[in-house]
């Protein structure tokens, strides 16, 4: 049987629709946008738009400018990381009922206690790559965007890409779409058997045209003009990358760990130069799939995940991290350009928003006068033992009390929470809120939630493994505040001050997109 493009097909469907639909159905249709797009830049601190404004002048400078700016966001849940902020843009529900409430959780079982990777699935395994584990959203609790897009319209189609497994298959819901991903053991946009048993042939094409050329692209070269140089602290500091190259520009052959492909992999993993590889394939998908040229609203989502690799090695106010924001507002402004043409100005809808913020680097926090400080393991082993000890008392139940009472007395823990206080009740104070937002019962927080607590470190607080760079997780608003933009058909351009959450994304641009949505939401539609 002979196959019609997608293209051709859609355009027939069209003219068909067009001929039996009343005059104010057929303009209704007709306004409708050809696509979505969701775009979360992994750990975009809301003040860092802010404070490089003036500097800007790509996509991020468009989105400013021409599209709806609201500069206080926040993910309204404690615990910050890069799965439960995905998930939570992409569904509208708090972590508490989408599940996904850490990268890694712990979980009661027979035997004792595992902990689960919020993708992972023992039942699938990634493409072409056997040994590898595999991954899945069955963990995900909600239909997300994804769903609710493919749900309206059977013919719709769902991609997702990113430079993280994470952020490609929870912004792409339960959906069997086109979800790739790099894996740098492959030096590849890979998927699972969830999705399909092969790539296809357009991405493989992708891979030798794009990828396999970026092998000689070896050096990191600071792209950040002179005269912005002061808007960073300086470049040389012991407490970022690796605490020796720590300065601009940044070689494979002196940082890389060895000389073999996955080596280089696992170093471009760590450098800008996987967002533009992830937005190239963005634009070969829509090109190859020929995203939003039949009635069908199709879906795109796009996670930029470099903005959090290089926040995590060198800090939100680095000179590298000045650099990678540079590069994604310029791609970003070819990405929208390309939008433009391929699919139309004016007839699809966007947001840009971010999964989780993080602190800054605690050593420079001290510098500044403020409070900073960095846990390392070796002092967390001291509380692991005070809870043996306090857990060695009598099985009652108030056991949870006396575990965070003994956590309380450390000078670097600022609360500890049972979580029966989580359960049911008022809270007690705003944190506890989200606290519960986070919580998700049977899933719980390591290395703390096996003992029914939770914990708040003391704000500038980072618990750390190494001596340099920062994280992310706290309940603290340097964790929280991520901006929201919106760009597209009815869509009123300005900054807004009005607080708004990052559960109000899926379903704003669902209302954008005349896509139903359930009627339980946490978030809401911003636009009429």
């Amino acid at each position: 049987m002979t196959r019609i493009p997608r293209g051709v097909l859609g355009l027939t469907l069209t003219i068909a629709a067009a001929a039996l639909l009343p005059g104010c159905q057929r303009a209704a249709q007709e306004e409708r946008p050809a696509l979505i797009v969701l775009i979360a830049v992994d750990q975009l601190r809301a003040d860092l738009l802010e404070r490089y404004d003036s500097l800007f002048t790509g996509g991020l400078r468009r989105l400013m400018d021409q599209g709806r700016y609201y500069a206080s966001g926040v993910h309204d849940h404690a615990g910050t990381e890069t799965a439960p902020g995905h998930a939570t843009l992409a569904t509208g529900v708090f972590p508490s009922r989408h599940g996904i409430v850490q990268n890694d959780w712990d979980e009661k079982v027979a035997a004792g206690w595992r902990t689960v990777y919020n993708t992972a699935d023992t039942t699938e395994r990634i493409v072409g790559m056997p040994a590898q584990e595999g991954r899945s959203p069955r963990n995900l609790l909600r239909e997300g965007l994804a769903d609710w897009v493919a749900a309206a319209d059977t013919a719709a189609l769902i991609v997702s890409i990113s430079g993280k497994d994470r952020s490609a298959i929870l912004l792409g819901g339960k959906v069997r779409g086109h979800v790739y991903w790099f894996a740098d053991t492959g030096g590849r946009f890979a998927t699972s058997t969830y999705y399909r048993a092969e790539y296809p042939l357009w991405l493989d094409r992708f891979h030798r045209e794009w990828v396999e050329p970026l092998t000689t692209d070896t050096v990191w070269a600071s792209s950040v003009p002179a005269a912005a140089a002061a808007l960073t602290r300086r470049d040389t500091v012991p407490y970022e990358g690796d605490g020796a190259h720590t300065y601009f520009p940044h070689r494979f052959s002196e940082e890389g760990r060895g000389g073999t492909a996955t080596d280089y992999f696992r170093w471009f993993a760590r450098t800008p130069f996987l967002d533009a590889a992830t937005l190239a394939l963005a634009r070969t998908a829509v090109e190859a799939l020929a995203l939003g040229k039949d009635p069908a609203t199709d879906l795109l989502a796009v996670g930029l995940s470099q903005t959090d690799r290089v926040g995590h090695d060198y800090g939100p106010l680095s000179r590298e991290q000045l650099d990678n924001l540079l590069r994604v507002d310029r791609e970003l402004g070819e990405f929208l350009g390309f939008l433009d043409q391929a699919v139309g100005e004016g007839r699809y809808v966007l947001a840009l928003s971010a999964d989780h913020g993080v602190a800054t680097v605690p050593e420079y926090l001290q510098e500044l006068g403020r409070p900073g400080r960095r846990v390392l393991y070796g002092e967390v082993a001291a509380v692991m033992k005070a809870i043996e000890r306090a857990a060695a008392g009598p099985d009652t139940a108030d056991a949870a009390d006396r575990i965070a009472a003994a956590v309380e007395r450390f000078d670097f823990v600022a609360d500890a929470v049972p979580y029966h206080e989580l359960a049911g009740g008022e809270p007690a104070d705003s944190f506890i809120t989200l606290f519960q937002h986070s919580y998700h019962p049977g899933r719980l927080t390591p290395p703390l939630g096996r003992f029914g607590i939770e914990v708040r470190l003391t704000e500038g607080t980072i618990i750390s493994d190494r001596r340099t760079g920062t994280g992310h997780g706290s309940p603290y608003l340097y964790d929280r505040h991520v901006p929201v933009l919106l760009l597209g058909p009815g869509v009123v351009p300005g900054r807004s001050s009005e607080h708004v959450r990052t559960v109000d994304v899926a379903p704003t641009l669902a209302r954008l997109a005349g896509v139903p949505v359930p009627g339980d939401l946490d978030g809401r539609a911003l636009v009429p």
